[in-house]
């Protein structure tokens, strides 16, 4: 019965918010490899961003597989650059530790949105119980994460980026680069929602990109069932129906995870594939141990 009534909601779906979401999504791709390719530059390293996009995209398709939690995507975006003879392996890894630098104040920013937005709604709500502990244990979550998790990686990572440093100018163009890519998310999860005419505020839909960052600390294959448990928690507690919370979950992790997968797998296929492959399991075991 609840099969079906997602089923039934999916299929009343706007088709017009369906596409507006796969299109933001495939604008964030160029978006994200410009980014990188600016912190390259920031490098003193020129590289070609039809690679840098494929790259992109087949380091997501290996994130989606494997329970690395993004260790192994990290691993192909370096193995990519050395093995295309674009950089050293070291300025590969800088790259890739001032590339996630320049995402810091943006998420700080979502963070400290989606949890104004959970007070607001937690205070506000009218929902029975369950509905305000499951916000209020959202809120919790991202700040435990941030503090136990995030801190100390952001520590190390700059200690790392130290020996080699990027251009002042270049790692602020990539921050504010970080920030539109972020509100593209925004907008994609706001557009998956008016596709099954749920009504979310650019606040909520913040919040639940919040949710997912801290979903995709998990290490599980591709996020799968932390992230779309999130959502829809998320969603619910925002007073979302939970078979329309449920069928906006179904067209978000679509894209983000179905799309973005063919997508990257086709383009790990053009940089090499089993070869590559191989390359960044080697890479990313060592990484790991």
């Amino acid at each position: 019965m609840v099969l079906q009534s997602i089923t039934t909601a999916l299929a009343g779906a706007r088709p017009s918010y369906v596409l507006l979401a796969i299109a933001l999504y495939a604008i964030s791709v160029p978006v994200a490899a410009w980014r990188w390719r600016t912190v390259l530059l920031g490098l003193r390293q020129r590289a070609p961003l039809g690679r840098l996009m494929l790259t992109h995209l087949a380091a997501i398709c290996i994130n989606n597989i494997t329970p690395a939690s993004r260790l192994a995507g990290e691993a192909c975006r370096v193995v990519s650059l050395v093995r295309g003879r674009i950089a050293a392996t070291s300025t590969a890894v800088a790259s890739i530790i001032y590339d996630r630098l320049s995402e810091v104040p943006a998420v700080l920013v979502l963070a400290a949105v989606g949890v104004a937005a959970v007070g607001r709604s937690a205070a506000l709500a009218s929902a029975v119980t369950s509905s305000r502990l499951v916000v209020l244990a959202t809120a919790l979550c991202i700040v435990t994460i941030a503090v136990v998790f995030l801190v100390p990686r952001l520590r190390e990572q700059m200690q790392a980026a130290d020996r080699i440093t990027v251009a002042p100018r270049a790692l602020a163009i990539a921050a504010a680069v970080s920030a539109a890519l972020w509100l593209l998310d925004v907008m994609r999860l706001r557009a998956a929602a008016a596709a099954i005419g749920a009504p979310v505020t650019l606040a909520q839909a913040a919040t639940l990109s919040a949710i997912t960052i801290v979903a995709g600390l998990v290490p599980s294959i591709g996020g799968l069932g932390v992230v779309e448990g999130g959502l829809v928690g998320g969603l619910v507690a925002f007073g979302v129906k939970p078979t329309d919370a449920a069928a906006i979950t179904a067209i978000e992790r679509a894209i983000s995870y179905g799309l973005a997968s063919v997508a990257g797998a086709g383009a790990l296929s053009a940089l090499g594939g089993r070869a590559l492959w191989d390359a960044v399991r080697l890479r990313a075991s060592e990484a790991a141990s």
